[in-house]
């Protein structure tokens, strides 16, 4: 379960990072779920509803996606997410993603 943290106003150069991702249950998904979650707890954050979370980072959109899903955390294969700068309005989408209307509501989206 994911719990409350608190979100301030946004300093100076810091992304405000809205998060949506799916790991496979396999036998490395509690691992990889906890290793995750260090990366998106490293600063304040907020993930009350459990299947969204809001951050802020210091690094762009591209750093922030490679330092919290590398692969050692994410399995393309098989993961899923979706990360949205709430600030600059940048879209990123990583992994199996089945349904492709995803490009068709949000066409900025890049996918890595």
């Amino acid at each position: 379960m994911v719990v409350l943290g608190i979100v301030e106003g946004t300093q100076g150069g810091m992304g405000t990072y809205l998060i949506s991702f799916s790991l496979l249950r396999n036998d490395s998904y509690d691992d990889r779920l906890d290793r995750i979650m260090a990366e998106i707890q490293a600063g304040p954050w907020w993930g009350e509803t459990g299947s969204l979370m809001i951050c802020e980072a210091p690094e762009p959109i591209d750093e922030f996606c490679a330092r919290v899903f590398p692969p050692w955390n994410f399995d393309e294969s098989c993961d899923i997410t979706v990360i949205f700068d709430l600030e600059s309005g940048e879209a990123r989408s990583l992994g199996r993603l089945r349904d492709y209307n995803l490009y068709n509501l949000v066409p900025w989206m890049k996918r890595l």
